[in-house]
């Protein structure tokens, strides 16, 4: 048998394969629609029974009970309710439902509970800010997962403390659970230098310079300093120096650096 003739004969069978592959992959196509097809029907089949069944011995979504609701609107989470109301509570997706509440940025946790009778039960719990990020443009609360929650208004500027400088979104947290809680009333900002270490100031706009590591020893070390300060003297202080490990170096307003 010639070359040429080999040649054809292997396109031929090429040609045949993939002829039914393409065959067998239009009926595994066609197959699948008519599964999905089928038992699309089935299951409104199903469905408008369960409904049926539902409103004939009365268990019907009539009412929601939510908790925990301190800046999260509730007419909110009723809305993901309402196509669900007077219908059976068998039907209701509380699983997707429950994704879909999360996905407020207040929500750190949520549990549906369906009594399968007429009520559903919502327990919330939303994050509480431990601070507010400064971007620069906007004052943002975020929580203990250095993560935004929402702007912040007048009141809650005041309320917490302001963190400013890059990254320090996310280094906010841990600075918080180093601030001894007799220093954290004291502290109204609180800057990330140079991606490195942190400057805070308090309430009289004193700044104390941290160390990179270590700085609840650096703050247990000024909490020393600031109680033996008259108030005088606090408004004289340019800074106080504590990144030197067990050392504290004050500047005056009036001295040479």
């Amino acid at each position: 048998m010639s070359r040429i003739a080999i040649n054809r004969k292997k396109i031929k069978v090429n040609l045949i394969i993939k002829v039914f592959l393409i065959a067998l992959v239009l009926v595994f196509i066609f197959i699948a629609f008519f599964w999905l097809y089928s038992n699309s029907i089935k299951l409104n089949v199903l469905s408008n029974y369960i409904e049926s069944f539902s409103k004939k011995y009365d268990y019907i979504l009539t009412e929601i009970e939510i908790r925990g609701l301190n800046n999260v609107s509730e007419i909110e989470i009723n809305q993901h309710f309402q196509k669900y109301n007077n219908k059976s509570i068998f039907l209701v997706p509380i699983i997707e439902i429950s994704k879909k509440i999360k996905k407020n940025s207040w929500i750190e946790s949520i549990i549906l509970k369906n009594n399968f009778k007429n009520k559903i039960s919502i327990f919330i719990k939303e994050f509480k800010p431990i601070g507010i990020y400064f971007n620069g443009e906007s004052y943002l609360l975020i929580n203990k997962l250095g993560y935004v929650i929402d702007f912040a208004n007048k009141n809650e500027i005041l309320k917490y403390i302001i963190f400013e400088g890059q990254e320090s979104i996310t280094k906010a947290p841990n600075l918080i659970i180093a601030i001894p809680k007799e220093l954290k009333s004291k502290i109204i900002r609180a800057q990330y230098i140079n991606n490195r270490r942190w400057d805070i100031y308090t309430k009289e706009n004193l700044r104390i310079q941290l160390p990179e590591a270590g700085y609840e020893k650096a703050m247990s070390i000024f909490i020393d300093i600031y109680t033996d300060l008259y108030s005088s003297d606090i408004t004289n202080i340019e800074y106080i120096d504590l990144r030197m490990a067990e050392k504290a170096i004050i500047k005056f307003y009036n001295e040479k650096k």
